[in-house]
């Protein structure tokens, strides 16, 4: 069973799939067929990952089998935000998709990583930092 955040902020999303949440934004696009990619800027935090978590929720099901998520926009992640990307694994597992996590060039994602990387949990597999 994938926990669920612990409240839902309501989103807004515009026409060219652009969430703007304040200190963090949300672009959401399909480069293919059965594919997502959430690209995300900003801070990821408390106060933001639930929307961060919505986002991913709504994405990842149905014939979706790729999903990308690209943080090299991320200026500040939270334990929060690492929380939101390991539900998005358990998501992503439970509905046959694979998760690629992209930490870009984000200095924060890349500290965060370095720290404790996302394979340390044996659920999440990030494109290389380098």
């Amino acid at each position: 069973m994938v926990p669920e955040p612990r409240s839902a902020d309501h989103e807004l999303i515009s026409p060219r799939g652009r969430i703007d949440a304040g200190r963090m934004t949300l672009h959401v696009s399909h480069p293919a067929p059965r594919a997502v990619s959430v690209r995300v800027g900003g801070e990821v935090d408390l106060s933001t990952a639930r929307l961060l978590d919505e986002l991913l929720r709504t994405r990842i099901r149905g014939d979706v089998t790729e999903v990308v998520v690209d943080l090299s926009g991320v200026t500040f992640i939270s334990v929060a935000g690492l929380n939101s990307l390991l539900r998005a694994q358990l998501l992503a597992d439970a509905a046959g998709a694979h998760l690629t996590v992209d930490p870009g060039r984000s200095r924060a994602v890349r500290r965060l990583f370095t720290v404790l990387p996302m394979d340390f949990y044996g659920v999440m597999s990030p494109r290389p930092v380098g």
